[in-house]
């Protein structure tokens, strides 16, 4: 597997990018909800519909979390795009023995209090207007190997009304992780994500 290197120019090159490009891209950036994670890891579970997902999920790790990032990413598509390895990004081979040891490896930098670790448990590209997520098996060895680790649910959802960019709006919420299993998990992100979806649309202009 690839393991996560932080090259401080390329790490910074990254954070820096993702300030300007959040900027520049979106009419206006909101977080609802509140998590406390000053003395624990980060395992952030995530939505993945699209592009801009590892760039938002960067963002709140230095805006809301303040730790240091990380995330996995399909190894073939790592190989293609190197650099990410450079600025926290680490690789898991689908179908592969190597399955394990990024599972493991996601648990050994889950022990530092100072870690972020992004995970799209559905492992593929879904609208976000789909809610009904089915995760891909992992998270439960990640959890089973860690102790101080608060597992948060990121739910990533846009808008446009009257503007021309649209305006994202990212959910956050702290999950319970005693005595529950793999499905217990699924289920509650499913339902999370429904009331986020209901947040959402109780905007008004």
């Amino acid at each position: 597997m690839i393991k996560a290197r932080h090259q401080l120019f390329v790490y910074s090159f990254f954070k820096i990018y993702t300030l300007a490009k959040m900027k520049t891209n979106f009419n206006s950036v909101k977080v609802n909800g509140t998590v406390d994670v000053a003395d624990h890891s980060v395992l952030l579970i995530a939505n993945h519909i699209g592009w801009w997902d590892g760039f938002w999920a960067l963002y709140l790790s230095m805006k809301v979390f303040r730790k240091k990032y990380h995330f996995m990413m399909l190894e073939k598509e790592l190989r293609k795009r190197w650099l990410f390895s450079l600025s926290g990004g680490f690789s898991i081979a689908q179908g592969t023995k190597s399955v394990i040891e990024s599972l493991n490896y996601s648990a050994e930098l889950l022990k530092d209090k100072n870690n972020l670790v992004l995970m799209f448990p559905q492992g593929k590209l879904h609208s976000m207007h789909d809610d009904n997520f089915r995760f891909q098996k992992g998270v439960e060895r990640i959890l089973a190997k860690t102790q101080n680790t608060k597992v948060v649910f990121m739910a990533s959802i846009i808008d446009y009304f009257e503007h021309p960019k649209p305006d994202v709006h990212f959910y956050i919420k702290e999950y319970n992780i005693e005595n529950q299993s793999f499905t217990d998990i699924e289920s509650a992100y499913r339902k999370f994500y429904k009331n986020s979806v209901e947040q959402q649309k109780q905007i008004v202009l």
